[in-house]
């Protein structure tokens, strides 16, 4: 969008301080926070074999087309920050343009992903910890111990502050895009060198023709594979009171997160398939039973030896470490924004004097992740799967929530000039029409056991049960809520405004 855009942006009105320090994150930092909730290296190893499965040689192309709808949800994003830049932000544009009601389940749906995202991390981190010890097949009293650790170390981080929490979130980014680089570069030369996969086949522009995809469920499964792998491009912008420079400068930020992911996601698929092909029977394969839940340490290996398997499972540990603090950032923000407008309870509204940052918010996150983890490595048959497809529904209510927000905030304003249209309504329209048909498809296919682990509950999948059931506690909890303390609900707190 154009420079002069921000000022044609009409600034939302009765928003409050939070007692968040302003200044104490860099615009190059708010970036990283972004790229770093993405998480590459711990996304593409939990979600790129399955994406595979799904897709086969057009997962490319799927990613192109996935990202398309989240750039359009990135503008509405960018948008509503500099017209509001407050840390609630789903949770704020839905009350204030919308309702109550639907900003509520919005920062619950933000809240329950980032939980969801940082299981499926405290997993990825339990695998890549295995390899290092050698360990073929790792006890759960082994899963337990180290999720533990890893889950409240990187929750004590964030409580310290969000200038200590971004400049580490910077150096583990860099590390896992550095990692992220060798690795790709490393099978692209093996592949000119034939030294590929047995099963692989060679590079086709093929993989980037929409119309080549096989059928319908393989687009939809690699959409909403890809759907995880891109969120938390947002994860910036819930900083953007604690973020240097204006407003329009912090919204700007997510935009510029989305696009480096979809360009770092595009040539690593494409490496790897023509590096490791994706037959199901072949050793080396992405979409191998052995390989699928940790494709990246299995690549590493296969091209480099164990000690590139080894090389890759720090580069994933850095990456999950990375990205469950850059997720706890801002939904901790997210329910700090929620109690100052009375939609919680009090307590989530404080505000250390010494870090300035929600210290109580932040460690109910940790402790809530740690509880669900600890609770899928007993029932699910695999944590990284099962939170893979079951955060997907949670994302896309949220998401959903922002665009329309948009749409619904800026439709007075916003037809003055073409651009502003586009970027304000237009297409955050067409990005809430692509999501919420297929957050609905979602919720319906994850009722089948075979959808993520193949574990079930009374002939329900584990991921419907984890996704779904998870959205209901949300509108059970809201309920509650709303009888206790109904200032909120009834628009005295956040009142409803357009632009």
């Amino acid at each position: 969008m154009p420079e002069d855009a921000a000022a044609i942006d009409p600034l939302m009105h009765g928003l409050r301080s939070k007692g968040l320090k302003k200044g104490s994150v860099s615009l190059v930092g708010a970036v990283a926070i972004g790229l770093a909730a993405t998480a590459p290296a711990y996304s593409l190893t939990g979600a790129l074999g399955h994406g595979a499965e799904e897709s086969g040689y057009q997962l490319p192309i799927v990613f192109i087309l996935a990202v398309i709808p989240m750039y359009f949800v990135a503008l509405a994003y960018k948008h509503l920050t500099d017209a509001a830049p407050d840390a609630g932000t789903v949770f704020t544009w839905g009350s204030k343009a919308i309702a109550p009601h639907i900003g509520w389940m919005g920062g619950f749906a933000l809240m329950l992903s980032s939980i969801l995202a940082g299981v499926g991390a405290a997993g990825i981190l339990t695998n890549a910890a295995a390899v290092w010890l050698g360990m073929d097949t790792a006890p759960v009293w082994f899963h337990l111990i180290v999720a533990t650790v890893f889950i409240l170390l990187t929750t004590w981080l964030v409580a310290r502050g969000a200038e200590e929490s971004s400049r580490a979130t910077l150096i583990l980014t860099i590390l896992q895009y550095g990692g992220l680089a060798l690795f790709a570069v490393i099978m692209l030369v093996a592949v000119f060198r034939g030294h590929e996969g047995p099963d692989a086949h060679s590079f086709s522009w093929e993989w980037f023709n929409p119309f080549a995809i096989h059928d319908f469920s393989g687009l939809l499964g690699g959409f909403l594979v890809a759907i995880f792998i891109f969120w938390g491009f947002d994860a910036s912008l819930a900083m953007s009171e604690e973020t240097t420079g204006t407003s329009a400068q912090a919204g700007r930020s997510g935009v510029t997160a989305i696009l480096i992911t979809v360009a770092t996601y595009v040539i690593f698929s494409v490496a790897a398939l023509a590096y490791a092909g994706i037959d199901p029977n072949s050793p080396t394969s992405l979409t191998n039973a052995a390989n699928i839940d940790d494709v990246f340490t299995t690549l590493a290996s296969q091209s480099i030896g164990t000690r590139g398997a080894m090389i890759a499972a720090l580069v994933v540990g850095v990456s999950a470490f990375s990205a469950t603090m850059s997720t706890v950032m801002p939904t901790a923000r997210g329910l700090l924004s929620m109690a100052t407008y009375r939609a919680l309870p009090g307590r989530f509204g404080s505000v250390s004097e010494v870090s300035a940052t929600p210290k109580f918010a932040t460690w109910v996150i940790g402790l809530t992740s740690l509880a669900i983890y600890c609770t899928l490595d007993v029932i699910s048959d695999s944590v990284v799967a099962d939170s893979v497809y079951s955060v997907g529904i949670s994302i896309m209510l949220y998401y959903s929530v922002v665009a329309v927000s948009s749409v619904v905030y800026f439709w007075r304003t916003a037809f003055r000039s073409w651009r502003t249209a586009m970027g304000q309504v237009i297409l955050p329209g067409i990005g809430a029409l692509v999501l919420i048909p297929v957050g609905i498809v979602e919720a319906y296919l994850m009722a089948d056991p075979t959808t993520g682990s193949g574990g079930s509950i009374l002939g329900i999948g584990t991921a419907f049960i984890i996704g779904v059931f998870g959205l209901v506690v949300g509108v059970v909890l809201m309920a509650i809520w709303n009888l206790k303390a109904p200032g909120f609900f009834r628009g005295q707190t956040l009142p409803r405004e357009r632009s």
